[in-house]
């Protein structure tokens, strides 16, 4: 039996797309809980924890982009858009399932403080 060559080099091209997802993910969520904890609007303890969840949520959705595309067999213009639509909807699942305390922050609304 014999293999084709994207059957024995996706695992490895998806694992390396995960690892830089979550690198551009964790970098930008490091960024915005930098602010956030300088703000005041959430803990140290809380911005690790959001750090941590959008690295794994941009991994996971740079993967499951990058295996569809593979599977589908789509190259080009049309790879593009499909990577886009499958990473952009698994991100948007894993942000609904696991909300993060810079998620929780931004919905809050500021009230007036009596002088």
């Amino acid at each position: 039996m014999t293999t084709t060559t994207t059957a024995r080099i996706l695992p490895v091209v998806t694992a390396s797309a995960a690892a830089t997802g979550a690198l551009v993910g964790g970098t930008v969520a490091a960024v915005r809980s930098t602010i956030a904890v300088n703000e005041g609007r959430i803990s140290s303890t809380e911005a690790v924890k959001t750090v941590a969840k959008e690295s794994a949520g941009t991994g996971l959705a740079t993967a499951a982009g990058v295996t569809a595309t593979a599977v589908l067999g789509l190259g080009g213009l049309t790879g593009l858009l499909g990577f886009t639509v499958v990473a952009t909807g698994a991100k948007m699942l894993w942000d609904k399932a696991v909300p993060t305390p810079l998620d929780e922050t931004k919905n809050k609304k500021l009230t007036e403080v009596a002088s």
